[in-house]
């Protein structure tokens, strides 16, 4: 019967407004295939990111949802950067996705393109995509100073003006910060933390130490987090394990009491640390299991 309808009939059946007052199920379904298509909910209150299985907070609206997809995935086919909430009409909608569809026909010969300036949040998610290669890709800060990377971006945006790398680099340290800050009110919510050690020797033959905080969260579910890589001497390298542990659980507002057992990299580790960690600190030591395994071979 729908498609019999006019279509200003047809848009007025969409948006709810039946004889009956009751709201159809295709336009729902069609606002809310925009971002849900990408999400799974988990529970009332947490949704999960099916790209890179990020959960963040649900609180009846979609609006953190649409910003994580345009920020750390560019997904801005479905228009989610210029979405407002689902209160957004479907005239609004349309206007919308017509000027973006101009925007994208636009050439660099045109003068509209020219003429039209970078606007401000879209240039933030510019500047964050910048930011979000070079830390994932680990590509130098110096990358904004190549002529190539500079021609690219001052094609697909004339407008927009790259930062330097002195910039970057204090974009860099506020994210770290703010991404140490979330995982130091995770670890505070574990019940008990495997602490694992791990020396490894880079291509220069430097030796380092990274420590993993093991443990399972509130949700019952495995949860692994790099904590610290640092460098570490090798005459002292395993000397002074003890104390490395303790600062780095320190760092992160954690008590010694925290650590249910500490789990080393192989049977040295073990035995070297095992007696001096369980007499300063009451930290039992395991070694790596798979590690035990692959000696034996």
């Amino acid at each position: 019967a729908a498609a019999n309808l006019g279509p200003s009939s047809r848009r007025k059946r969409e948006k709810g407004g039946g004889p009956d007052g009751t709201s159809t199920a295709l336009y729902v379904d069609r606002r809310k295939s925009k971002v849900w298509n990408y999400y799974t909910k988990l529970g009332d209150a947490y949704v999960e990111c099916n790209v890179c299985k990020k959960q963040l907070s649900f609180h009846n609206s979609t609006t953190t949802m649409r910003e994580h997809l345009v920020r750390k995935h560019s997904i801005r086919d479905t228009l989610l950067s210029q979405l407002k909430d689902d209160q957004t009409s479907e005239s609004d909608y349309a206007a919308q996705e017509n000027a973006v569809k101009r925007c994208r026909q636009m050439t660099p010969e045109s003068g509209l393109y020219h003429a039209a300036s970078c606007s401000e949040p879209r240039s933030d998610v510019i500047l964050e995509l910048v930011l979000e290669m070079i830390f994932r890709d680990l590509h130098p800060l110096s990358i904004v100073k190549d002529k190539g990377f500079g021609l690219l971006i001052g094609y697909l945006e004339p407008s927009f003006t790259l930062p330097s790398p002195v910039q970057l680099s204090s974009m860099l340290w506020h994210r770290y910060n703010v991404v140490k800050q979330h995982l130091e009110r995770y670890l505070q919510s574990a019940q008990a933390i495997v602490l694992c050690v791990e020396f490894w020797v880079s291509q220069l033959s430097q030796t380092y130490l990274t420590v993993t905080a093991n443990f399972i969260d509130g949700e019952w579910r495995r949860a692994r987090c790099v904590m610290e890589t640092q460098q570490a001497h090798e005459d002292k390298a395993e000397g002074d394990l003890g104390e490395k542990l303790y600062a780095v659980l320190s760092e992160f507002g954690l008590s010694s009491k925290s650590v249910f057992c500490v789990v080393h990299d192989s049977p040295q580790s073990t035995a070297a640390n095992s007696q001096q960690l369980k007499n300063a600190y009451g930290w039992s030591s395991l070694c790596c299991a798979a590690r035990t395994l692959h000696l034996c071979i």
